[in-house]
Order: C-alpha cells, then sequence, then structure tokens
C-alpha cells in the first residue's frame, strides 16, 4: 500500500485480519513519514538508526531498539535519519473482545507511549513477545495471524506490567483534542495537493483565523503551511517518479506545479536531490 493512503479512510488489513505490516528503509517511499492518523493503533519498532517522531503537539526521538505505539486517531509523522523501522497497523477492537481483558488493555492502548530499548530488555515476556510479532509478520502476515494475534496479546500484557517510558499521552496532551481541528486542513492538502490551495482555505477549514492557524500548524506539524503543502506535493511526485512513466514536466503538472523549473528547485530543497536523479536511484 502506498504511504499517502494513510489516512483515517483506509482500512488496514491482511485477508480477513485487520492489521497490516509495513517495513520501511531508506528506499521505502514512505521512508520519510508525513503527518497522517488512522483509526486504528500502531506500532513502530527501530531497527537501524533513529526516528524523530511528531505527535500531536509532541516532538521524540525513537532509536534501534526502542518500540513506539501510537494510539488510534492521533496525528502523527516523523524524520527518520538513517534509519530502518517496521509497522504493524492493527484494530484493536479484534484485542478487546475478551471482557477480562478489555480494561487493562484499554489502558495501554488509549496512550501513546515510547519504550527504550533498556526498558523492553528489562523485561522479557515482553522482549520476546516483541520479536515474535514483527518475526511472524515478516515471515507472513496471512500465514501466522493465530500467532500474531497471540503475540500482541502477550505483548500489551507485558506492558500493563512493565512501567514503561509514558513519554507521551495523548488525553492530557495540552493540544490533543484541539489538534482535532487540523485533520480537515490536512484531509485537504491531501485530496487536493494537486490544485492550488490557498492559507485562507485551510484556515476556514479549521475555524481558525489565517494568522492563527500559520501558529497552530506549526505547532503540531513542526512545519508552516505553504512549506507542508510543496512537502507533500514533493512526497507525491517521488512517488510517482518511482512508480509511473509520466514525465518530469506532466508529475509536476499533477503535483500542483505550473512551473517545471519551480519544481525542480522545490524537489531539489527536500529531496537533495533533482527529480531526474531521484529517478535513476529509485
Amino acid at each position: 500500500m502506498h504511504y499517502l493512503d494513510y489516512n483515517e479512510q483506509i482500512q488496514h488489513k491482511t485477508g480477513d485480519l485487520p492489521l497490516a505490516y509495513y517495513p520501511v528503509d531508506m528506499h521505502h517511499e514512505r521512508y520519510r513519514m508525513p503527518m497522517h492518523w488512522h483509526r486504528e493503533s500502531e506500532l513502530i519498532r527501530i531497527r537501524q538508526g533513529q526516528l524523530a517522531l511528531y505527535i500531536d503537539d509532541h516532538e521524540a526521538t525513537a532509536r534501534a531498539g526502542d518500540l513506539m505505539l501510537i494510539a488510534e486517531g492521533v496525528i502523527h509523522g516523523g524524520e527518520p535519519e538513517d534509519c530502518v523501522y517496521e509497522c504493524v497497523v492493527f484494530d484493536a477492537a479484534m484485542l478487546l473482545g475478551v471482557d477480562a481483558c478489555a480494561r487493562s488493555l484499554k489502558g495501554v492502548l488509549g496512550r501513546s507511549i515510547l519504550m527504550p530499548e533498556a526498558a523492553i530488555k528489562s523485561d522479557a515476556a515482553l522482549h520476546g513477545a516483541m520479536d515474535r510479532l514483527f518475526g511472524y509478520c515478516e515471515a507472513g502476515v496471512s500465514e501466522n495471524a493465530p500467532g500474531i494475534v497471540g503475540a500482541l496479546y502477550e505483548l500489551f500484557g507485558a506492558m500493563t506490567r512493565l512501567r514503561a517510558s509514558a513519554l507521551l499521552d495523548t488525553p492530557s496532551s495540552r493540544f490533543g483534542q484541539k489538534a482535532e481541528q487540523l485533520k480537515p486542513a490536512l484531509e485537504y492538502i491531501e485530496t487536493h495537493y494537486s490544485q492550488a490551495i490557498s492559507l485562507e482555505t485551510l484556515a476556514r477549514l479549521t475555524g481558525m483565523s489565517p494568522k492563527y492557524f500559520c501558529r497552530f500548524f506549526r505547532t503540531i506539524v513542526h512545519r508552516s503551511p505553504i512549506d507542508y503543502v510543496n512537502y507533500y506535493r514533493v512526497e507525491c511526485a517521488s512517488h510517482f517518479l518511482s512508480s509511473g512513466d509520466m514525465t518530469v514536466a506532466e508529475i509536476a503538472q499533477h503535483c500542483g506545479y505550473n512551473d517545471s523549473s519551480f519544481f525542480i528547485k522545490q524537489f531539489r530543497k527536500y529531496k537533495g536531490l533533482t527529480p531526474k536523479q531521484y529517478r535513476l536511484i529509485g
């Protein structure tokens, strides 16, 4: 699945299991993680390097060996640095059908938690469950569905016992609830990136004044609205360069740039390469 589909309208599933596995390295089109959200929960394990994570108004750095739980519905994104990571996106409802487990699991699944490698290795049950979960996913989600569900129960059971580093707690975040107002603007950018997008339109969608919208948007997304629109367009262009046969000029037009020279300049700004150079190594 293409990373730009990662929004609340997409159901992440493999066969009948409401779970999908995404291994990501620097050659993957989703290597850089645009701000997005989904109704499912997400586990991110860092295999190499580090990943700067932006979650609502929080920022954290996850390093090799760390495990990140992203609560459902939370706006998040990331900037990797020499990073290899893997994601498991799943519908937590499949774990909550057993009443005896639901209360304790909801206490964990309702939060965004960063678990450092040292904390994980200090608990053999947690460490083993994490390795089994990602090992089963890598071997094949459809073939290993029972093992994956069992490993999820083991993992979250261990997390309820372990005093994890609760670095991010979205229910108590100062901007957690208000960040919801940004979702229409982010969704509008996602669906209208090929057209002209004005600051006034984005602000109106959130019910904010343009001045306040700019300030609040930067707080959550860590970019100005215009910078994020250009960044998003370049990420879209990267996908088309890697997976299609459109010319650079056609891609520029499709991604909202009427001037190919300006498109090339923006592409180099965000990717460090020209579109043609990117296509050669993609």
